[in-house]
């Protein structure tokens, strides 16, 4: 039977360093400091998994700089929360030129989400229009800062706030919907396994045959066939899990 899986990166497929053990291994550095892991017996699954789809909202600069394990390179990653679709590693045009007219469209949206960083004084980190596709920013009260972006947004914009993190993103441009039209043009009839570990993940897991999630997600995914692993050990275990299906 066909498959096709599609998986979000950070906490899902990879973890921050911040979690480290010391047999752990480094994949990502920033300026030389370690950023973010995965396990030994991820190391050795790697390899085995290129037809894996990686979905993130890292914009391309921060996806190229995660180094896999040898063996480990997937053809087709969705970046930019699904606006720029990379082909061995390099832009496809006319999907970019998609997702920014969608941008266009959304632009008074995104012009008061901005204002409203700008103007929020819990915001503790630069406002950054990543890839020309959303907004993004950091808050010392992500909740308090969340629903003062809320509050400026009509239908156009979604806005989100991951830890610190807060993004401001045009409504459809979404992990979902991105597999989705992925999944037209690769095999429309292949059965799809998607993972996930946040809220900004949703989208993606709500177009799976079978879903991928921590246990704390279980009420926010209503697909009728999935696959809860505890937070714990998340990251390896959707790596073993998506081995049995190679």
């Amino acid at each position: 039977m066909c498959k096709l899986i599609f998986s979000d990166i950070d906490g899902t497929l990879i973890f921050s360093a911040t979690k480290k053990r010391p047999e752990d291994i480094v994949c990502e550095y920033k300026d030389g400091v370690e950023i973010s892991c995965i396990t030994p017996r991820q190391a050795e699954l790697f390899p085995k998994l290129s037809g894996v789809i990686p979905v993130t909202t890292r914009s391309i600069e921060q996806y190229l700089r995660i180094h896999f394990p040898s063996g480990f390179s997937p053809k087709y990653a969705l970046v930019d929360n699904g606006g720029t679709l990379l082909i061995n590693g390099q832009p496809e045009q006319e999907w970019t030129k998609n997702s920014l007219g969608i941008v266009e469209k959304c632009a008074d949206e995104l012009a008061r989400c901005r204002r409203s960083m700008e103007n929020d004084v819990h915001r503790s980190f630069e406002i950054r229009l990543v890839d020309g596709m959303f907004l993004f920013t950091k808050s010392d009260n992500p909740e308090l800062s969340l629903e003062q972006l809320k509050s400026v947004v009509g239908e156009q914009v979604e806005c989100f706030a991951v830890g610190a993190k807060l993004y401001a993103i045009p409504a459809e441009i979404n992990k979902g919907s991105a597999a989705k039209r992925l999944r037209e043009r690769i095999s429309p009839s292949c059965t799809t396994i998607c993972a996930g570990d946040s809220a900004m993940d949703i989208s993606l897991l709500r177009i799976a045959d079978t879903a991928v999630f921590p246990e704390d997600l279980r009420g926010l995914v209503d697909v009728a066939n999935s696959v809860v692993f505890p937070r714990e050990r998340f990251c390896e275990q959707v790596t073993e899990f998506f081995d049995r299906f190679q």
